[in-house]
């Protein structure tokens, strides 16, 4: 029975996307706020037949503002239409050129980053900074990638610099699934796609995923370090039940708290710590 209810969101989740790609990318003629509210009614549209249920706690702002949140799973993205105001994401670039993907995201004005690329970052946070004069909020993970836990891994600082050097207001987003399934860690080595279409299969077969969504207060920071440790507070507060690691953590046990994952959930072959990190 469960395959059933699979195939047929498969296929509304197909038919919306498509549909939804098109509205955005027709609504940009009209502008961004245009696109942004035809991309909000289509990921909700999307995420009732996913099947998410969630509560929010804290109250959402509609302006300007940099919005970072922890990333346990790549279904992060569906709470998307919750923000308000015009925002963009920081996307692989992997993603740019993909039929109605690559569209749906150059309409948004997603930001792609190369990833591996260790130059990369400079480019992300000079477009990132374009999209503030464009007086848009930008949505993103400080950490980087999904972590597949709610385990919470060091950040890296340049977004929350840019945030206070151009007086853009920070606010905290924290996603707690209460459905284990939900949660994957990925890399887009070879296997990624096979792998990830088998996951996201057995995600369609859940009934409800139900999720806690908790939103901080936009805050201005005096540094950054100050900014980093209170997006630490922030999300060690609000999983505390779900946390295996201390929050951040700790180098040393980096690579065990990602081999601490069940192995069929990579979606490649790894051999030592050190290539899973990479």
């Amino acid at each position: 029975m469960t395959h059933i209810l699979a195939f047929f969101r498969f296929t509304l989740l197909i038919f919306l996307f498509l549909i939804t790609s098109i509205l955005v990318v027709c609504s940009r003629l009209f502008g961004r706020e245009a696109a942004h509210a035809a991309m909000r009614f289509g990921v909700f549209c999307m995420g009732k037949t996913l099947g998410l249920s969630y509560d929010i706690i804290g109250n959402r702002q509609k302006y300007r503002q940099l919005i970072l949140v922890n990333h346990p799973s790549y279904i992060d993205i569906m709470f998307i239409n919750l923000i308000k105001h015009p925002t963009s994401l920081i996307a692989a670039s992997n993603f740019k050129n993909w039929p109605f993907i690559g569209w749906f995201g150059r309409a948004l004005e997603v930001i792609w980053i190369e990833r591996h690329n260790r130059r990369a970052g400079v480019e992300v946070l000079r477009e990132a900074e374009s999209r503030f004069r464009k007086n848009m909020c930008i949505m993103t993970s400080p950490e980087g990638r999904t972590s597949g836990t709610h385990d919470i891994y060091p950040v890296k600082p340049g977004l929350f610099q840019l945030a206070i050097g151009s007086n853009v207001p920070i606010t905290f987003m924290c996603f707690k699934y209460m459905n284990k399934m939900v949660p994957y860690y990925h890399s887009l080595k070879s296997g990624f796609v096979k792998h990830f279409l088998k996951h996201f299969w057995n995600v369609l077969r859940q009934p409800v995923i139900k999720t806690e969504i908790t939103f901080s207060k936009p805050q201005f920071f005096n540094s950054v370090d100050e900014a980093i440790e209170a997006f630490y507070s922030f999300n060690k507060q609000h999983l505390n039940d779900f946390l295996f690691f201390k929050v951040p953590v700790d180098e040393e046990f980096l690579g065990e708290a990602l081999t601490r994952l069940d192995p069929n959930i990579l979606s490649f072959e790894v051999e030592n710590k050190e290539e899973l990190l990479s």
